[in-house]
């Protein structure tokens, strides 16, 4: 028996015990408090364990006459929290006891942390949006900690989320408090970078449902029935064994330090050697925003150098990539894309700017630790692995994980059988910032064309494919010149082309809303560098129609939420593509369905978009059927505009350089001038409304 194990069974005892003895009580009054009432009865009884019992016993044994008090009227689930949050910090309590035993008695210390509910109750937390507000929060607090309620809404502490629902066996509560701890736990993944998997907890009446969310599957465990002794058991295992396992089982990332003082991370990087190099953050660019997925972050930092020589600025990027066992031999292997193109072009004289790797490995995690406990990894201090014994509850034990296809496939999987993944750290440079730095149309357009001209280049000379077009994979990049350089950057999803210039790969890859059609609707289909052409038109919607500066999009007061660009990311993977089908079919859709919604002051990247999607509807016939046999026609066309518009914009950008004394021009400046340098190539000029229906792009071919 572990330590885990003997603390269940001696304070399932004290429970049991205290329950009982609870019963001596009348359970008249309690039930008739109103919420507030009950609170601060929790709060008067946070050290005492009997008190604490008889309130959590309204929860265990009284049940129905909590809900309806005079036996008529049921109340909302708000009265639910009270009862809820003093059975943890019952146990809780006992942990604190337990733990402050073994180490007067100098035998080895047995919790890595406190898990504390939070004294607000159906509150906005930080981070959260407006209109969202949890039941409960279940913060992770240092062993330290009295075993109090918390009293605080920061997202940045919280271990897991509750939500409670007042029905038992109402199947409608049940995925509703579902829905809501996956919506929810997306701002915990957001704020919380080093968080590589997260709990969460779902109480609809006496069931008790744990929630783990991991990269590819949310996992519920069976009902923890609290109303009788087995589920009160069950859940006390649950707590106890969270309480007592390292970062690591819990769901941290050991590697990964927030620093309080300076609101930072220190993040640990594996070299090509498997040296750890320190580096401090100092702001991210692109955060896990997504419950299921790579969880991909991305930061700038600075190198820590303890001598105080000058500090490297990079890029780091941390995500969790699909891959093949063994992982070293995978073609999405990041780390050896960038170490080939870096051996590609080192040295060379290129015209755009490609991401250098400086150092990258996959990350190895060093166990037996607690932060927030202040206890290190590897320390004398020993935890025992409870992964088994927390994963029981999710009705199977931990197995080895069998190796899948990782073929794209989009169904469910046995949570024994999900994609393979391995954590991997990349520092890379130059660093950038996020594609919202930029400052006009014209900076967008170049920062576009400089990271397909990276694209094509890559493309060309190393025989790679990226699969991933989209704003979070471009970064701006400022140096001394004034004009701002597009950096691509993200290829976990690349993959080698075959000798005649296309993918065999099969499967789907990229981000939505930018998906390209065939990626989305035919996952078997060959891919080519138009997939990716096409993302990069969907970007260019995405922020025509959204406006480029914060400004424009603050002072816009449209609903963009009925715009027909909103589908792009609605509903399943075929609703979106024939959603994009029938925008993209030809030009009149494409102009009524999408250009007629961009941002009045976008005129620049309307046209663009327009010029763009001509360049797509070259071919008379179906260009999704017939492109294969003229992908190299129609990427030419698609540089050339962007090659068009580059230079106008360029030119814009050197020209309102030298005029900053006369004062700054406009945006509608920028675009006349945008307009006028890209027709000197002979463009058309783009009309109000278009009646051809001659051009197709995306027509069924069924």
């Amino acid at each position: 028996m572990n330590a885990a194990e003997a603390a269940v069974e001696r304070i399932v005892t004290e429970l049991e015990g205290a329950l009982v003895a609870g019963a001596q009580v009348p359970d008249a009054v309690l039930p008739r408090l109103e919420p507030r009432d009950l609170r601060a009865r929790l709060k008067d009884a946070a050290e005492n364990h009997a008190k604490l019992a008889q309130i959590a016993r309204q929860w265990t044994h009284n049940f129905t006459a909590l809900m309806k008090p005079d036996g008529v009227a049921a109340r909302r689930e708000e009265i639910m929290y009270a009862p809820v949050s003093a059975f943890i910090l019952f146990v809780q309590r006992h942990i604190k006891d337990l733990h402050a035993a073994a180490r007067s008695a100098q035998s080895s210390l047995t919790a890595a942390r406190l898990l504390l509910p939070s004294i607000l109750n159906n509150f906005k937390p930080s981070d959260f949006g407006e209109g969202e507000r949890i039941d409960i929060a279940l913060f992770n607090r240092p062993i330290s900690n009295d075993a109090r309620a918390h009293l605080g809404r920061d997202t940045l502490d919280f271990f897991a989320i509750i939500e409670c629902k007042k029905h038992q066996d109402s199947k409608e509560e049940y995925n509703d408090a579902l829905d809501q701890l996956i919506q929810y736990t997306r701002h915990v993944y957001r704020v919380q970078h080093n968080r590589r998997f997260a709990w969460a907890l779902s109480v609809c009446g006496t069931n008790v449902y744990a929630v783990v969310m991991l990269h590819d599957a949310v996992l519920v465990s069976s009902a923890m029935d609290v109303s009788e002794p087995d589920g009160r058991k069950q859940f006390v295992e649950l707590l106890v064994n969270w309480a007592m396992c390292d970062d690591v089982q819990a769901g941290y990332d050991p590697t990964m330090e927030f620093v309080p003082t300076s609101k930072n991370y220190r993040i640990q990087c594996p070299d090509k050697k498997g040296r750890m190099r320190t580096y401090t953050t100092t702001s991210n660019i692109v955060a896990a925003v997504d419950v299921l997925g790579r969880h991909t972050r991305c930061f700038v930092a600075e190198s820590v150098d303890k001598k105080g020589g000058p500090k490297d600025v990079v890029v780091i990027k941390d995500a969790f990539a699909a891959s093949r066992p063994p992982p070293h031999d995978d073609e999405h292997n990041e780390i050896s894309h960038l170490r080939k193109i870096k051996k590609e072009f080192k040295g060379k004289k290129v015209d755009f700017m490609y991401p250098e790797l400086v150092h990258g490995g996959d990350v190895v995690l060093p166990t037996g630790g607690s932060r927030v406990s202040n206890i290190a990894a590897n320390s004398a201090y020993g935890f025992d692995d409870n992964t088994d014994g927390i994963f029981s509850l999710m009705s199977a034990a931990r197995e080895d994980v069998p190796q899948p296809s990782n073929d794209g496939v989009n169904e469910e999987r046995s949570w024994t059988q999900q994609p393979y993944r391995v954590h991997r750290r990349l520092v890379m440079r130059p660093y950038g910032r996020h594609l919202r730095a930029v400052l006009s149309e014209a900076e967008l357009i170049v920062v576009l064309a400089e990271a397909m001209r990276c694209h094509t280049a890559i493309r060309n000379r190393y025989k790679i494919l990226h699969r991933d077009i989209s704003p979070n994979n471009i970064l701006v990049v400022r140096g001394s010149g004034g004009l701002p350089h597009g950096l691509l950057i993200d290829f976990d999803y690349a993959i080698p082309l075959e000798r005649d210039g296309r993918s065999g790969r099969q499967g789907l890859s990229g981000t939505l809303p930018y998906m390209s059609i065939w990626n989305l609707e035919h996952g078997d289909k060959t891919k080519t560098a138009l997939d990716d052409w096409e993302a990069l038109l969907y970007t260019l919607c995405m922020w025509g129609t959204r406006g480029v500066s914060s400004k424009q999009r603050e002072a816009d007061g449209r609903d963009l939420t009925k715009a027909p660009i909103s589908e792009w990311s609605k509903g399943t993977y075929k609703d979106i593509a024939q959603a994009k089908r029938r925008h993209m079919h030809s030009v009149e859709s494409f102009e009524c369905g999408i250009l007629e919604y961009f941002h009045p002051k976008c005129l620049a990247l309307r046209q663009l978009a327009q010029d763009l999607h001509a360049a797509f509807a070259t071919l008379k016939k179906d260009p999704l059927d017939r492109r294969l046999k003229h992908e190299s026609d129609i990427v030419k066309a698609l540089a050339e505009v962007m090659d068009k518009y580059n230079r106008a914009a360029k030119n814009w950008l050197r020209s309102r350089a030298k005029k900053t004394t006369a004062g700054r021009s406009s945006v509608q400046d920028a675009t006349r001038t945008i307009e006028t340098l890209s027709m000197q190539d002979g463009s058309p000029k783009p009309k109000s409304k278009t009646k051809s229906k001659s051009k197709t792009w995306g027509k069924s071919r069924r």
